[in-house]
């Protein structure tokens, strides 16, 4: 009887070569969960169930989006407008933390999860895991004037540092360089991370404005732009990696930190 193999089955038995029962070596990458445990998770991201999933799997690090309420209090949410995730309406800066707490994103399955303020959500999170490596993706939705809304989220991410539990453990990545460059005049210890879309603008911005690294998705960086601008001292965070064979190719690129979205991967 002849074999006929298809690219799929190829495919499939070179993914069996390379991983056997487990993923490629992440020994020199920090592994972080991606919203904590992901996309896929049961639990909604930046959920406060979420990170403690992501944590349990031994990661030594989570990822949550962040924005500013109205009377500057950070919280952990992504979205624009509260309708897309919540059983709230508006933004998060146009609403008080009082207002907020009435909020709640609704998983998949129907549950109710209460967003979380930052201040107590790290607190407990670091007690925890006195290791952990904390990443804030920094959401920008103003809803008054722009420039006093850039001073008081830069200010509040200052005081978030200075939390004696939190302060060492901060990581901020931005799309937007002028917060990042407020943020550095305010308070230049905080690593600080260019979220890109082009890695080769990217590494231009970053090494320019003195910038701790780039954030890019795995799929809009090669190995050898990963190298280049570890060459030229950045720090490269890679996302976007959901399955075995993303990790795997993620993993090939060198990247110095991994923002999973299965961190079961490497429980």
């Amino acid at each position: 009887m002849e074999l006929k193999f298809t690219p799929w089955h190829l495919r499939s038995l070179l993914i069996l070569v390379l991983f056997g029962c487990g993923t490629q070596d992440a020994s020199n990458t920090l592994i972080i969960g991606h919203g904590g445990a992901g996309q896929k998770a049961e639990e909604p991201m930046n959920s406060r169930a979420s990170m403690e999933r992501a944590l349990g799997y031994g990661v030594e690090g989570v990822e949550l989006d962040v924005q500013l309420s109205a009377d500057s209090v950070l919280v952990a949410y992504h979205a624009q407008d509260l309708s897309e995730l919540t059983t709230c309406e508006g933004s998060i800066n146009s609403m008080t933390w009082k207002e907020l707490r009435n909020c709640y994103v609704v998983s998949r399955s129907g549950q109710s999860f209460a967003i979380e303020r930052l201040d107590s959500l790290l607190s407990e999170l670091a007690s925890k895991r006195p290791d952990i490596d904390i990443t804030l993706d920094c959401k920008l939705f103003a809803a008054g004037d722009w420039w006093p809304y850039l001073r008081t989220y830069a200010r509040a991410i200052v005081a978030l540092n200075r939390i004696p539990s939190i302060q060492g453990h901060l990581n901020v990545e931005c799309q937007v360089d002028a917060f990042l460059l407020l943020l550095q005049t305010e308070q230049p210890y905080i690593p600080l991370y260019r979220y890109a879309t082009d890695m080769e603008e990217a590494i231009w911005r970053a090494v320019t404005s003195h910038f701790q690294g780039i954030v890019v998705s795995n799929d809009r960086a090669n190995k050898e732009q990963v190298r280049r601008a570890q060459d030229l001292g950045l720090e490269v965070t890679l996302f976007g990696a959901g399955g075995r064979w993303s990790h795997f190719i993620a993993l090939r690129k060198g990247p110095d930190r991994l923002q999973t979205d299965a961190p079961d991967l490497f429980q």
